[in-house]
């Protein structure tokens, strides 16, 4: 649990946080006013009043900003990151000069990419005895002062928190009564940070120029009736109406800035196309009533309210009745930052304005101690990973064996399974191979003995040979044609057995007639080396040559196509096809081709 501490010149702003696994939760939030130019004393106590009671030292974080801060750009080409840290050595020194009351930090909020090929860093000065004077006071109120940041930076580590990484580039602005703070961040990242001396409390100089009274009355004139926005009906219409103009005045001297940052911006980054895409405003002087509106139209720029809570668990806060803690707009955004910057994530932007002896307790803090205490947690934990280990691996081994006792029947069986299937490839295979060759045989004799019975005068077969389906009868071959053709029988997983012709093979897949994709060796059992048995192809096809005499009673394409059915057996698997006609060297006789195919 840590807090963070926003010492504001009218008032005293403090939050604590305790970070979880989700994020921050809220413990405690107050304010307390104090009048200006206030001594160490009344600060002293004041600071005590909002802490409350405590349960020994907590850490905290306090904030800077005002005339006494300074915070400037610089950019470095793309060099070695040893380089890069010189050079940024010789920068602050080149800075520091002779000066002995000044502390200064760097932080890099861009490394070299594709688009910046260049460092952007930013240069943080505070003189000493302003952050000396805030460093003691949280110290003499029993704090431990882990960090002293430039309120703009615990302004931008409340909203990326909150709001994570927006399109375009957002300009934040914290409104205080005597400092402005802003942070312009682009794609998630801080990209330039400055702090104005002037605030809310141009509108109290002006109601105070125009009406005669004092600086608190025009104060309290200003918090009860300003009002940039539309006139409302109402007591207190007399009163609006008579400060409107030095409010609009104010309105107008507070967009001044914000356009006169922005161009500060430009010519720091080099970046003239520099343009804002959204502002989001806190602070007390973010409470004028119609600011945003005003704003927004002035600048031409969408302006909304920042809410730096929504991704804050602040139940704890709420249960004590405190919801005004989350009424919008808040002053509470910068002290919300600096608590989270008390333990922040590894990846966080900040610049830590210290003196050397607390610079070197911050980086034991943040690098050594929980280093030590990461190493300590990885040795217990490796201590019981060991254990549970080796307590899970005897009991798996206990639940393999009898596993193995359980399915040792079931593997026998599997076992069995797979010899009876190759033996039925085998088998299936080996009847294949007989069959094809008592199969053309059978239906060559069938066919002859079909054609002797009732093949007419006007007919003539010249040639009958066994061949395969779809291949060309050659000149003078006889008998088996394509003896290079070859069957298989193989099993395929998730599928079965598979028997066919085989149209190609590889070591890597086989493809089989009619089967459409190939089989490829992880699908196969036992792979095409060893699970795919192979034998010749027989012929499966007898191919008839003859000549018919084209004056047959009926016509020979009639004559044919009897002589194609009567050699047709379906049931039998048995198809004819007429394959080829021509004329004949014999004049009114023409020659045919009939292929009959089995399987």
């Amino acid at each position: 649990m840590g807090y963070g501490v926003d010492l504001g010149s009218s008032g005293i702003k403090v939050v604590s946080v305790k970070r979880t696994l989700g994020g921050y939760k809220v413990i405690g939030a107050a304010r307390k006013r104090l009048a200006k130019g206030s001594d160490k004393l009344a600060q002293l106590k004041a600071l005590a009043e909002t802490l409350g009671p405590r349960n020994g030292q907590r850490a905290g974080v306090v904030g800077l900003s005002g005339r006494d801060i300074n915070l400037q750009v610089v950019q470095q080409p793309a060099m070695k990151p040893l380089n890069y840290r010189v050079m940024m050595g010789y920068e602050m020194d080149q800075r520091k000069g002779e000066a002995t009351d000044l502390y200064l930090d760097f932080c890099t909020l861009r490394e070299p990419d594709a688009f910046f090929p260049q460092y952007l860093a930013l240069i943080g000065i505070g003189k000493s005895a302003y952050v000396d004077e805030r460093i003691d006071l949280l110290a003499k109120s029993n704090l431990d002062v882990r960090d002293a940041v430039p309120n703009s930076f615990a302004l931008f580590a409340a909203y990326h928190h909150a709001y994570g990484t927006e399109p375009g580039t957002v300009m934040l602005l914290d409104i205080g009564a005597d400092n402005m703070d802003f942070a312009f961040v682009r794609g998630g990242r801080l990209i330039f940070a400055r702090n104005v001396s002037s605030g809310a409390r141009v509108f109290d100089q002006q109601i105070a120029g125009a009406t005669g009274c004092s600086p608190e009355e025009a104060e309290a004139m200003k918090v009860a009736t300003a009002n940039l926005g539309p006139s409302e009906a109402g007591e207190d219409e007399e009163a609006e109406g008579s400060i409107r103009g030095p409010v609009r005045s104010a309105a107008g001297q507070l967009s001044g800035f914000i356009t006169s940052s922005i161009n500060h911006a430009k010519g720091q980054l080099n970046d003239r196309e520099l343009a804002i895409d959204k502002i989001y405003l806190s602070g007390g002087g973010a409470r004028v009533k119609g600011l945003p509106e005003y704003l927004s139209a002035a600048l031409k720029i969408p302006v909304e309210i920042l809410d730096p809570f929504q991704k804050v668990d602040t139940s704890a806060v709420e249960k004590l009745g405190a919801s005004q803690i989350r009424e919008l707009p808040t002053d509470l955004a910068v002290a919300v930052g600096l608590a989270q910057l008390v333990s922040p994530p590894a990846s966080a932007t900040t610049l830590s304005i210290l003196p050397d002896a607390l610079k070197k307790r911050r980086a034991f803090f943040r690098t050594n101690l929980w280093l030590a205490l990461a190493g300590s947690v990885l040795l217990a934990t490796l201590l019981v990973l060991t254990v549970l280990s080796t307590l899970q691996m005897r009991t798996k081994k206990e639940r393999l064996e009898e596993f193995l006792a359980q399915t040792a029947d079931i593997t026998r069986r599997m076992d069995e399974m797979e010899v009876l299937e190759r033996e039925q490839r085998e088998m299936l295979s080996k009847s294949d191979y007989l069959l094809s060759h008592l199969s053309g045989g059978r239906v060559l004799l069938d066919s002859i003995s079909r054609l002797s019975k009732s093949l007419p005068a006007e007919i003539r077969l010249r040639d009958v040979r066994i061949t395969d389906p779809g291949s060309t009868a050659k000149a003078g071959s006889r008998g088996r044609d394509n003896t290079d053709r070859m069957r298989a029988a193989f099993t395929v997983r998730r599928r079965g057995l598979v028997m066919g012709e085989v149209e190609s093979d590889t070591d890597q897949e086989i493809r089989i007639v009619g089967q459409g994709d190939p089989f490829r060796d992880e699908d196969i059992v036992d792979g095409i080396k060893q699970g795919v048995i192979r034998w010749p192809s027989y012929g499966r096809a007898i191919f008839l040559t003859g000549e018919i005499d084209e004056n047959i009673r009926g016509g020979a394409r009639d004559a044919l196509n009897a002589m194609r059915d009567q050699l047709s057996d379906a049931s039998r698997g048995v198809r004819a096809t007429i394959q080829n006609q021509k004329a004949s060297d014999k004049p009114g006789w023409r020659q045919f081709e009939i292929v009959i195919a089995f399987d």
